[in-house]
């Protein structure tokens, strides 16, 4: 069981974590403290499309602890959502500078801002100057290498952020190869106790041994861990495993409401995709393509359920 006061936050992914995800999740297995919200590119005209808005929307999130999420690099798109955010009753939002997406990065956002420092340092201090809503960031160690983390650490430490989450992968290395926790050791000297962990926490021991290691961490944040085991945060606390019977009741709940939203053809899609993780994640390989074949040629919600199998204890 992981220590208590340490939060557990749900790393959003676009087009899967949304509303009907939130909730359903909430519902069926809890654990989680706060769900992420995908992020909105901010622009100029501030134009944000009905489905980001819907997302954000207090209706939406009901009864849920979020936190909505914003992509830019300009402090005046940045200032100016983060009172629209304060004016739906949200009580804290976060700056992604993690996002590695080339088509994010090569326009100096997301964590195309580590490889700028200045123009990081500058976005910062014009944001915190008149700070309409407590804010918090997610990051990465660096752009191009570990090696830029001390300096990067050295400049977010300086800014009074609620929280920030460190993605202990550099842009580079995108989602793969091994993490650095390494680098997440630095963020001890910090008094305020206010850093998240995020990278690669698949399994609840993974969870209890980073707080373990890191006593000083604020939590973790889990992404494709929780994709994969619905149940990981009810775990991590010392709660049960997903029983085959709970995680039928996930999916056929999850495509009952995508269908009603979308229409069937988008919520099967939506299904399989979502189904992919927990089946990548068998430790049996030929199992685990073996579920995926039955996936893959799945033309219904019920044929994709005979790939339903309970989480291991």
């Amino acid at each position: 069981m992981i220590p208590a006061g340490k939060q557990i936050f749900f790393a959003p992914m676009e087009g899967l974590t949304d509303g009907v995800l939130r909730r359903v999740h909430s519902q069926l297995f809890g654990g989680v403290d706060v769900y992420g919200l995908p992020f909105h590119k901010l622009t100029h005209t501030f134009s944000l499309s009905t489905r980001e808005k819907r997302d954000v929307s207090p209706a939406e999130n009901a009864g849920l602890s979020v936190l909505p999420q914003a992509l830019t690099k300009d402090a005046e798109q940045l200032r100016r959502w983060l009172s629209w955010i304060r004016d739906l009753g949200y009580p804290m939002a976060d700056l992604n500078i993690g996002c590695p997406s080339p088509t994010v990065t090569r326009r100096g956002r997301g964590s195309g801002l580590l490889a700028e420092p200045d123009a990081l340092r500058r976005l910062l201090d014009g944001v915190f100057d008149g700070l309409p809503l407590p804010l918090s960031v997610k990051t990465r160690i660096g752009f191009e290498s570990a090696e830029e983390w001390p300096a990067l650490l050295e400049l977010l430490a300086a800014y009074p952020f609620s929280h920030i989450t460190v993605h202990v992968r550099t842009t580079r290395e995108q989602y793969t190869g091994g993490v650095h926790p390494e680098a997440f050791a630095r963020t001890a000297d910090d008094p305020r106790e206010r850093f998240v962990f995020n990278g690669d926490l698949r399994t609840p021991e993974d969870v209890r041994r980073t707080l373990d290691t890191f006593p000083h961490a604020a939590g973790v944040m889990i992404g494709r861990g929780l994709l994969a085991d619905p149940s990981l945060a009810r775990r991590a606390r010392g709660g049960k495993p997903a029983s085959a019977e709970e995680l039928r009741a996930w999916y056929t709940a999850l495509y009952a409401a995508w269908a009603g939203r979308f229409g069937a053809s988008i919520a099967l899609g939506r299904l399989k995709k979502l189904m992919v993780w927990p089946c990548e994640s068998r430790p049996d390989a030929h199992e685990a393509q073996r579920l995926l074949r039955i996936i893959r040629k799945a033309d219904s919600p019920e044929a994709c359920l005979a790939a339903v199998r309970p989480i291991d204890p």
